[in-house]
């Protein structure tokens, strides 16, 4: 069975992820929470205490690192590993009492890195979300039309005016030329009569005034 110090562990799990990047630290972290949490203990060198890993917590650290990619909290993955692995009982010393050792101020640290990591990626995921609402919202606002298109539409506008008139305007002489005819003209002195063209005049103007804002709307559709 192969046995390795923290810096050769560590060795071996990037060469599983073909030297992806990840740190001692990170790693130490692990395992160091497991024996916190009683859950898992790393075996020691009988001379000097150090810490070796084998085989086992290869394969452990291979599937935290997995499921971390998967984005599951580290409490769900100490809490699933019995479900997967034949776990390392903790010695029991002269009295009966676990023997460990732990490092709380590392694993302090490593929660926290753990944390800050976490709060920046919801942090950059809610600037991406706020930039693209922002950007939609711009592309929504309605273009202002360039000189020449409202020049075009100013146009365009004095056109269907000029036509609303002019057909209200025939649309008059045509009613007022079937009014009786002592309606339409007048005396010009003892013996001849002609058209009261005042009279027509102010016929259509009126006729005009009245039906022009619905004939407009008509035009326009609204």
């Amino acid at each position: 069975m192969n046995f390795w110090k923290i810096s050769d562990f560590t060795e071996q799990i990037k060469n599983v992820y073909e030297n992806e990047k990840i740190h001692m630290n990170t790693i130490d972290g692990w395992f160091k929470a497991l024996e916190n949490k009683k859950i898992h203990y790393v075996n020691r060198t009988e001379d000097t205490n150090e810490k070796v890993y084998d085989e086992l917590d290869l394969k452990i650290a291979v599937f935290i690192k997995k499921r971390r990619e998967e984005k599951w909290s580290l409490t769900a993955i100490y809490e699933d590993l019995h479900n997967h692995f034949d776990l390392r009982m903790f010695p029991v010393n002269e009295v009966g009492q676990v023997s460990f050792v732990g490092d709380m101020e590392t694993l302090k640290k490593q929660l926290s890195e753990e944390l800050k990591k976490s709060f920046e990626q919801i942090a950059a995921a809610q600037v991406e979300e706020l930039k693209k609402h922002y950007n939609t919202l711009i592309e929504e606002i309605p273009k202002l039309p360039s000189l020449e298109e409202q020049k075009e539409i100013r146009f365009q506008e004095m056109v269907v005016r000029r036509r609303v008139e002019a057909h209200l305007e025939k649309e008059a002489l045509q009613m007022w030329s079937t009014k009786p005819e002592e309606e339409r003209v007048k005396k010009v002195g003892l013996f001849r009569k002609e058209e009261d063209i005042d009279k027509r005049s102010f016929f259509v103007k009126e006729y005009v005034n009245k039906h022009y804002e619905e004939k407009l709307k008509e035009e326009l559709g609204l």
